[in-house]
């Protein structure tokens, strides 16, 4: 049996906690199957195994979206986290390539949303998201900073949805770059500039930070070093403020790692799947 009662003018229906949404089935029943939906068990093994029919379990999964991904993840409204991460998954819909705007904290997706491409303004829709299921939960939540890569359209975003939160850009993503570029056609310098970034990502201080990326710029310079090692380590010269400002955020994550591992779980579930197949509807 179940009710359904009013609270100033909005209808809630009252169920128990032991039976899934809609009386699709029983939670006990459902959480095994769908645990191991994270390490991509298909479907038909989950049907051979646990009875139903693939699709039964096909629908339980898409029924999670139906959810606050928030809401359902943080408890208590004072524990969304404060220092986020966020990044966009490459994926395809019906072969055309597309985005998931993917955003992070304490080790654990908060928020996830389709966008249709990486443009400012349908990724601030897809951020969007996130902000307002966290804001059904807490009113007042404003993230102190948002780690995230250089992509321009990506730090606008964060800026127009959260003005007062810091942004610092993953250090990771130098190296990263300087990596696909240049470890195999200059293997001979490679090592040596490597070795010398992630000695200024070890310093201590604002100042010591500063200098040691001074001085890798200059050594640079002095060594010639190809265009696809310096220009990366120029530009973070250039741009060493969004950088050197995690120095005021102790608790913040200076990389990406967090949301990276995160994602290559999302990335092979998504394989498994063979990517979407079907339409994109924008949830309000």
């Amino acid at each position: 049996m179940i009710r359904r009662i009013e609270i100033a003018g909005v209808s809630y229906t009252i169920r128990p906690s032991f039976v899934m949404p809609y009386m699709t089935g029983m939670v006990d029943d459902i959480e095994k199957p769908l645990f191991l939906r994270k390490f991509a068990v298909p479907f038909w093994a989950l049907s051979y195994v646990f009875g139903k029919n693939p699709m039964y379990w096909h629908r339980m999964e898409q029924s999670i979206g139906r959810s606050s991904i928030v809401g359902t993840t943080v408890r208590n409204s004072s524990d969304i986290p404060r220092n986020l991460g966020s990044d966009e998954k490459h994926i395809r819909i019906l072969g055309k390539k597309t985005y998931v705007a993917t955003t992070v904290g304490d080790e654990c997706i908060l928020g996830v949303s389709v966008s249709k491409d990486a443009g400012e303004e349908s990724l601030c829709d897809a951020y969007n998201v996130f902000k307002q299921e966290a804001q059904c939960l807490n009113p007042d939540y404003i993230p102190d900073t948002i780690n995230m890569d250089g992509w321009k359209a990506t730090q606008n975003t964060w800026s127009r949805l959260f003005p007062f939160s810091v942004i610092i850009c993953c250090f990771l993503h130098v190296f990263i770059k300087i990596r696909y570029r240049a470890r195999k056609k200059h293997q001979d310098i490679f090592h040596e500039a490597a070795s010398k970034l992630w000695n200024c990502y070890y310093a201590e201080t604002k100042v010591s930070f500063f200098q040691r990326i001074r001085r890798l710029v200059e050594w640079c310079q002095k060594e010639k070093t190809p265009a696809v090692i310096s220009n990366p380590i120029k530009k973070l010269r250039e741009n060493i403020d969004k950088y050197k400002v995690a120095y005021d955020f102790p608790k913040e994550r200076r990389t990406s790692n967090m949301i990276d591992r995160l994602m290559q779980r999302m990335d092979r579930h998504l394989f498994s799947c063979q990517y979407f197949h079907g339409q994109c509807h924008q949830r309000n």
